[in-house]
């Protein structure tokens, strides 16, 4: 059942960011706190009954003490009910959100090396940090930034924009798009056919001075534990968030 401190808000902008994903903006009317990379539980009525979907914040802004509006990605799945749903939401109807949870933040002191690797909207929670991380590029040159986004194609690829932009910024902040579907031949220079689990070799993670963070499907977060874990990272430097996908 819908929890009993349902705070509300409302539709107020709904866009595709690709044949499977829509980006939905809601609007409340008191002022909405949250960490950038925490997600909160959405409540909705589907079909007659009570459903709860979990999804990180993707704001674009710096968190303010007067912030009301919560931007989220919807990744589209088949007959799904969360999916059905928010794929006929109408700009005014509202939902309940419980939150903010979850531990997928940035450390108060900033390690030599931040990597964020994600699949999907698993790249969600990390578009909420790029105005912290923006920030802190400022204050310490030398920090270094890598995100590498794993989706099938370049049609699904989310944000790109903006986390190319951070690599305008300094020549210490990388972004690597894995297409597992993409013909080879047409790549850029950040881009590859693969997977996100292809780059890990290459990123030469040292558990001394590099923090990890995952989020995505949950096949991708258990191989790269598993591979983090070998090279000595621990919970405190191997952040991690899975995206759990219902049908129901």
């Amino acid at each position: 059942m819908l929890s009993n401190n349902r705070v509300e808000l409302t539709l107020i902008e709904k866009r595709y960011l690709s044949s499977r994903s829509i980006e939905l903006t809601y609007q409340g009317e008191n002022p909405i706190r949250f960490i950038p990379g925490q997600f909160f539980s959405i409540e909705f009525t589907y079909q007659g009954g009570a459903k709860a979907r979990s999804y990180s914040v993707a704001n674009a802004d710096q968190p303010s003490a007067d912030n009301r509006v919560l931007t989220f990605v919807i990744t589209l799945v088949p007959d799904g009910a969360a999916s059905e749903y928010f794929r006929a939401a109408e700009l005014g109807s509202t939902v309940g959100i419980n939150g903010p949870f979850g531990n997928l933040i940035l450390p108060k002191t900033s390690p030599k090396r931040l990597v964020f690797i994600a699949t999907g909207a698993g790249v969600t929670p990390f578009r909420s940090m790029l105005a912290e991380l923006r920030s802190r590029i400022s204050d310490d040159p030398e920090l270094e930034v890598v995100v590498i986004q794993g989706v099938r194609n370049r049609d699904e690829l989310l944000y790109a924009d903006e986390f190319l932009e951070l690599t305008q910024l300094t020549d210490n902040a990388k972004f690597l798009a894995c297409y597992s579907r993409e013909d080879a031949d047409s790549l850029s220079s950040n881009e590859l056919s693969g997977y996100v689990s292809d780059v890990y070799e290459d990123l030469n993670a040292n558990p001394d001075k590099d923090m990890v963070y995952l989020c995505g499907h949950p096949d991708m977060i258990d191989q790269a534990v598993s591979y983090f874990d070998q090279q000595g990272f621990k919970p405190a430097n191997l952040k991690r968030e899975k995206y759990q996908f219902s049908l129901l």
